[in-house]
Parts: C-alpha cells; sequence; structure tokens
C-alpha cells in the first residue's frame, strides 16, 4: 500500500487549523500552528484558496474556511438548531410576554423550525414546519437580507398579503438594506394584517446568519414608530445566547 503523500497531510494540516480557528488566522500564525516555514504554508493556502475551500480577508491578509465549505461542515441539523435555541426563547417568551419563532430559510420560503407559545391563555396553534413569505414577515426579511441571489430573484414578484406588504421592487430593497444597517427586521401587519413582529439574525461561527430569531404579537402590542423596538433589545440577548450555544457546540 503506498504511503501517505506529504503534500495533501501538510494542507489538511493547514486546513484543519483554519476550520477550528474562531476567528481568521494571519500567514505567521498559521505556520506555526502546523510547524512548517512561512513560504510552504503560503503555498498550500494559495492552491486552497484556487480550488475554493479557503477565503482570504483583504484588509488584514487573513485566512478563513470558505464559506461554501463551511456550509457542507457546519450545516446545522435542525434538532441541533432547536436544542440549542429552545431554552432561550422560552426566557425570551417569559420576557416579553410575546410568541417567539426560529426560523430557516428553505428555497424562497421562511420556515417555522421552533416556537414557543406566548405565556398566557390566548388560543394558539403550533406552526412548526409552517411555511411563510420571505418579505413579509420579519424573520423572512431577516433571512432575505442576508441570502444568496437565488431567493433574493425568488422574491422580485412578491404577493401582497394585506395593504401593508411591501411589494415594489425599490421599497423592498430599501427595506432589506435598512435590515443590514440597523440588524433587525419589523413587520406591521404585513402577512397577516393584525399581527406584527421584529426579528433578528442568530449567526454561526462565521457570522453568517444561520437563523433568525422572532417575537409575533397582535399589531397593538409591538410598537410601529419610526423609532428602535424596545424588543430588539432582548431578541438582540437572546439570539447572542443562541449564537454562542451553538458556537460552543460546533
Amino acid at each position: 500500500m503506498p504511503g501517505n503523500v506529504q503534500a495533501v497531510e501538510r494542507a489538511a494540516a493547514v486546513l484543519t487549523v483554519v476550520a477550528s480557528a474562531s476567528r481568521p488566522l494571519g500567514l505567521a500564525d498559521i505556520a506555526a500552528a502546523v510547524d512548517l516555514p512561512k513560504t510552504t504554508v503560503h503555498g498550500l493556502l494559495s492552491t486552497l484558496r484556487s480550488v475554493g475551500w479557503v477565503e482570504q480577508d483583504r484588509p488584514t491578509g487573513a485566512y478563513r474556511v470558505s464559506r461554501a465549505l463551511a456550509g457542507i461542515a457546519q450545516s446545522l441539523d435542525v434538532a441541533d438548531l432547536r436544542s440549542a435555541a429552545t431554552p432561550w426563547m422560552d426566557a425570551l417568551a417569559a420576557e416579553t410576554g410575546l410568541e417567539v419563532h426560529l426560523v430557516r430559510i428553505q428555497g424562497s420560503a421562511a420556515v417555522v423550525v421552533q416556537h414557543v407559545y406566548r405565556p398566557d391563555n390566548s388560543p394558539q396553534r403550533l406552526r412548526v414546519g409552517e411555511e411563510m413569505p420571505l418579505h413579509a414577515t420579519a424573520s423572512g426579511k431577516v433571512l432575505l437580507a442576508n441570502a444568496t441571489p437565488e431567493p433574493v430573484a425568488a422574491a422580485a414578484r412578491p404577493e401582497r398579503f394585506t395593504r401593508h406588504t411591501l411589494v415594489e421592487g425599490v421599497e423592498l430593497e430599501a427595506e432589506l438594506d435598512r435590515v443590514r444597517r440597523d440588524g433587525y427586521a419589523m413587520e406591521v401587519g404585513e402577512y397577516y394584517p393584525d399581527v406584527s413582529s421584529v426579528a433578528v439574525p442568530v449567526r454561526d461561527s462565521l457570522g453568517d446568519t444561520a437563523a433568525a430569531l422572532a417575537v409575533l404579537g397582535p399589531r397593538q402590542e409591538l410598537p410601529s414608530g419610526n423609532g428602535r423596538p424596545d424588543l430588539v433589545t432582548p431578541l438582540v440577548r437572546a439570539a447572542g445566547s443562541v449564537s454562542r450555544t451553538l458556537w460552543i457546540s460546533a
């Protein structure tokens, strides 16, 4: 049986170091970790970049695993995502008194993967597995604002659900720009006329949006002014806790 190919072993060692790091690494850090000359490591990284397995940050020159490869290696199982999120969703529902959703993008839809009821005796139904439009819900807007071009293109001719639904391309793109800038999304009666919601991203270890965390309630219970909703603070705190739980368990 032939022996191991040294170049492959070295490339695998470099890729393992880059993939396991919690932040992008510089050339010197990687070379020290694998105990190889920087010139050798630079050549290996150049090859890994050429095949799309490693990316280099332009401002800093640091290296990280490519998003495409990370998507294969770190694709979150729904059960793992629920396990990480549910305790924080329970706490968020108790704190806000509102219904809480954890939502992922699937094709051109936003799909509820976990649902915590609002903590009162109001009539409610379990919505796990429900598909919702990306453009007309707060969670969908968070996902759409950070998505690849495919779901954006799918929302190019969005359906109008209520008189509040954003359907014009210019208005919707401006809203998505605001979501990217401010870090949260809000909708007021855009999907169901009597329901509003606020959502923020849950991020993976690369900083990409893995899911959206949202609170929902009757329109009169969620502020609809131009200022930053008070609900954003507990949402960001809960989403950060979910994200950190995912990083630790990864």
